[in-house]
């Protein structure tokens, strides 16, 4: 923990001899702590780690603070990692879909048992998928053809399994909310800053293409997706 005089968000400070490989973004700070980036996020805002903002608003880390940081950690208990953070995220949203009346989860009751299991599956799929879709930029393209294949898979199943299509977009819709709530730490109250907004973005462009890729597979389930003109010979 930090003396409590000392400053927890300050304006990043100049770094003399052009140093500047000193300072680390969000993300690469998480990268050398082992660490979901909200979890570094939830240890900066708690003061647990010192955190500087650039003008435009942006976390900026001190290389020489995570290597005290790290120091104080050894010995500890290990490190939350990625597929922790799907299993908490798994369990926020079966808590959150005991809360909620049946009548805002039509879509989730509407489905067989087997069904049921195989959408928890894909679920769970997604959500490590759009970890990684944050985390690892040089894989993007093909963790968005995964993701897009989770989503048409998604869309077949609820038209074979007779759920609407609205009740369909609202099981799309409860997911998208969940993923961004877990994204800021669980707390609806938190203030996004300039990185949340750069990694809601970057969610928002997977999430999109999942929705579309779900409305495709629904309409090809029922025969009604567009055909496409054979190419001239």
């Amino acid at each position: 923990m930090m003396d409590a005089d000392e400053p927890v968000s300050t304006q990043l400070p100049i770094v003399p001899g052009g140093a500047a490989g000193q300072w680390l973004t969000l993300k690469e700070a998480s990268d050398v702590l082992g660490v979901h980036f909200t979890t570094l996020r939830k240890w900066a805002d708690e003061g647990e780690i010192r955190v500087f903002r650039t003008p435009g608003g942006h976390r900026r880390f001190s290389a020489a603070d995570l290597r005290r940081f790290l120091e104080t950690r050894v010995g500890q208990t290990p490190l939350p990692d990625a597929p922790g953070f799907v299993e908490v995220a798994v369990d926020r949203v079966r808590a959150e879909m005991q809360r909620l009346p049946q009548e805002q989860l039509g879509w989730a009751h509407a489905l067989p048992d087997s069904a049921r299991d195989l959408s928890r599956q894909r679920g769970r799929q997604l959500f490590a998928l759009a970890i990684a879709y944050v985390l690892k930029p040089a894989q993007r393209s093909r963790l968005l053809e995964e993701a897009r294949r989770l989503g048409r898979a998604y869309g077949q199943d609820a038209a074979r399994n007779h759920i609407s299509l609205s009740e369909t977009g609202r099981a799309v819709q409860f997911f998208r909310s969940q993923l961004s709530q877990i994204l800021r730490g669980g707390d609806p109250a938190h203030s996004a800053d300039a990185d949340d907004q750069q990694i809601q973005q970057v969610v928002n462009q997977l999430l999109d293409e999942v929705l579309y890729a779900v409305l495709g597979g629904y309409e090809e389930a029922l025969g009604t997706a567009p055909s496409v003109a054979p190419s001239p010979a």
